[in-house]
């Protein structure tokens, strides 16, 4: 029998429309309470501060053995920090991976005119990313929830699809696609002769805390970009 080491915490990107629940890794404090254990037993795990202000400790004897798991008070009352501080903290650590694009047909062998060009992100991108930080001792965990897309064609067009888009399967119509542009015009004269293809995928930001009375909330939205560079050909017809 161990204690948990992990704890369910609600994600509410937008408190009227979006709410999940995930199971994130219960974070260490740096700091532990003066309390010690006593006739050799020993504390056999990191200390987890509680939304109570308490922390819990697994306690074993000399042998290393599990115990039980003991509730401890600090010696004296940690410092609160301000809204302000929590949310500046976290949104300054509100940092999701820039996406991976795919087209098809492929942007490295070369796009055509008057023909769908898919477009999307990896499936498994698409969720809501988690990062732990330590605010003056308490846990901050933030969430960082992706909402819409914005595709700039490199030809001065753009489109906004929400979610990732459909990746293509072969025998697919283009009908399935949720997310495709078609180019009317070659990229000849352009730079390089291709165009800059850039998907930039803006994010709900939330966070929530253990410690501070329940604090949470909504943080402000980022932005996460990548770009490839696709070459875009006439489709060439055959005279017989």
């Amino acid at each position: 029998m161990t204690a948990a080491d992990s704890t369910e915490v609600e994600n509410c990107s937008d408190g009227d429309t979006f709410c999940s629940t995930l199971t994130v890794e219960r974070p260490t404090t740096s700091e532990e309470p003066d309390e010690r254990p006593t006739g050799g037993l020993n504390y056999c795990s990191s200390f987890y501060l509680q939304d109570d202000g308490n922390y819990i400790v697994d306690l074993c004897g000399s042998d290393g053995k599990y115990i039980r798991t003991l509730t401890l008070a600090p010696s004296k009352p940690r410092p609160r920090p301000r809204s302000s501080t929590v949310m500046s903290s976290a949104m300054g650590a509100l940092n999701p991976p820039p996406p991976t694009i795919h087209t098809s047909p492929g942007h490295r062998s070369g796009l055509l005119v008057q023909t769908p060009t898919w477009l999307w992100l990896s499936p498994s991108y698409w969720r809501t990313y988690t990062t732990t930080i330590m605010v003056w001792g308490y846990v901050v965990t933030i969430f960082a929830t992706p909402t819409v897309v914005r595709w700039k064609m490199g030809n001065g067009d753009s489109i906004t699809c929400v979610g990732p888009g459909t990746p293509w399967v072969p025998g697919f119509s283009d009908a399935l696609s949720t997310c495709k542009y078609t180019y009317r015009h070659s990229s000849d004269g352009a730079s390089g002769d291709r165009y800059r293809i850039t998907a930039t995928v803006t994010f709900v930001g939330s966070f929530t805390t253990v410690g501070l009375g329940g604090m949470r909330g909504p943080l402000g939205a980022v932005t996460r970009s990548s770009s490839v560079y696709a070459p875009v050909a006439e489709i060439q017809g055959l005279v017989v």
